[in-house]
């Protein structure tokens, strides 16, 4: 598995980018699987927490990252590279299909979202640090290169209502 940037000497560090993601996404973990209804699944022999889909990637519509419409909530068996039934991330082209074809008669407005902003895709004009704050994250350190997450843990299980 990938190491994490713990890098934050600038506002657009890798260190930034992976807690803002984890601030946000830890509004969707543990809740409802759209598809199954499931929170938790043994997936890989570990019990395993629901989480978010990003619809439109987050790697190349930043525009979208952090945008809750942007987001499905799947159970693990839903959003693991070896389901065979339905999985936006399936080795299996036609599990893919069933997802996306869930989506558009499920929730309509959610794949209309996606089908109008497929084409939005890179914004620079805002950092990784700044969508922390926003997101009710807090830094500590004076000078932007010794700036770190404070209290980062505790604004997770804030943002996953534990």
């Amino acid at each position: 598995m990938k190491r994490k940037s713990t890098k934050y000497d600038t506002p657009d560090a890798g260190g930034w980018m992976n807690v803002a993601d984890d601030l946000f996404l830890a509004q969707f973990r543990g809740r409802a699987c759209e598809i199954c209804g499931k929170k938790h699944v043994v997936y890989n022999g570990r019990k395993t927490r629901s989480c978010g889909h990003h619809l439109l990637e987050k790697g190349l519509h930043r525009t979208w990252r952090y945008e809750p419409r942007n987001i499905v909530i799947l159970c693990a068996d839903h959003h693991g590279h070896h389901s065979r039934d339905i999985s936006p991330h399936s080795d299996d082209t036609a599990a893919v299909a069933r997802f996306y074809r869930w989506l558009s008669d499920h929730d309509p407005y959610k794949w209309e979202w996606m089908l109008s902003h497929y084409k939005e895709n890179f914004d620079k004009s805002w950092k990784y640090r700044d969508k922390y704050i926003e997101m009710g994250g807090e830094i500590q350190g004076e000078l932007v290169k010794d700036q770190k997450p404070l209290n980062h843990a505790e604004k997770i299980r804030e943002a996953e209502g534990v």
